[in-house]
């Protein structure tokens, strides 16, 4: 499968890459991965849908804090990223850690791995927000539908909106700077729901990378278009025993699977 990609789309994916592979992107990913492991929320979600042991692809691992708590319960884990900053940040951490994960530079659009090679496939932390526009998401949709096995399952998270911009201290409608709607006239392929934005876990950057907001309707209708079937829905408040964390609200699971 070609990977190609109009000039400006693949720009989109460059300013991902960006913002992830600045020191301060680096720093923060980097010392989660060392030494903060699973949220309580995450570590519910694979007590409850995932058992070990089990071939595992972390798709946009990062530096590997996922991977790595999923390596030390028993799963064999591969990442994938497209910021090789980071996987080199990942590759290094897993030999300071002891831990055995196949760390890969690639994107989900076209992954090189077997039809049916993984019991499960993670499309978590938020990590679709990423992706650039509808037919790329739905291609990675589409990938992870056709590496995991037919018994296998497809955990995604996402933030809704609709909860975001009222339910949340940071504020999902937060209004974009000038700067970033000045960066975003510069591509005319935006859909809506795209923005830029430059902060790194709350932390201004200056650099902008691409972010889409979903609406549940919105999200599931691309899932579907892939040809994945929706299996179970869940929250991160509520699967965590009422975590009184307001950030976790608009955080929402999908439990995917091939069609029958």
């Amino acid at each position: 499968m070609s990977t190609e990609q109009p000039p400006e789309e693949e720009n989109l994916f460059d300013s991902v890459r960006s913002l992830y592979a600045i020191p301060e992107s680096l720093a923060h990913y980097g010392e989660f991965a060392r030494n903060v492991g699973l949220a309580p929320p995450e570590r519910a979600m694979i007590e409850r849908f995932m058992s070990p042991p089990g071939a595992v692809l972390d798709m946009g691992c990062g530096a590997g804090r996922e991977a790595f708590a999923l390596a030390k319960i028993g799963y064999s884990v591969t990442g994938v990223d497209i910021t090789p900053e980071l996987l080199q940040l990942a590759k290094a951490l897993s030999v300071e850690l002891g831990l055995d994960v196949d760390f890969r530079l690639g994107n989900g659009r076209s992954l090189d791995f077997p039809a049916a090679s993984f019991d499960y496939v993670l499309l978590i932390t938020q990590m679709i927000h990423s992706v650039p526009l509808r037919a790329n998401r739905v291609a990675l949709f589409r990938e992870a539908q056709r590496v995991v096995k037919p018994e296998g399952r497809v955990l995604l998270t996402y933030n809704d909106y609709d909860i975001a911009k009222t339910h949340t201290p940071w504020g999902g409608d937060r209004p974009p700077t000038s700067t970033a709607e000045a960066v975003a006239r510069g591509y005319p392929v935006l859909e809506p729901g795209d923005r830029f934005d430059d902060e790194c876990q709350g932390q201004t950057t200056g650099v902008y990378g691409y972010h889409h907001d979903f609406t549940r309707n919105e999200i599931e209708k691309e899932v579907l278009a892939s040809g994945l079937e929706i299996v179970d829905r869940a929250c991160f408040y509520a699967i965590a025993g009422g975590e009184p964390d307001e950030f976790w609200k608009p955080t929402r699971i999908l439990v995917l699977k091939s069609p029958s």
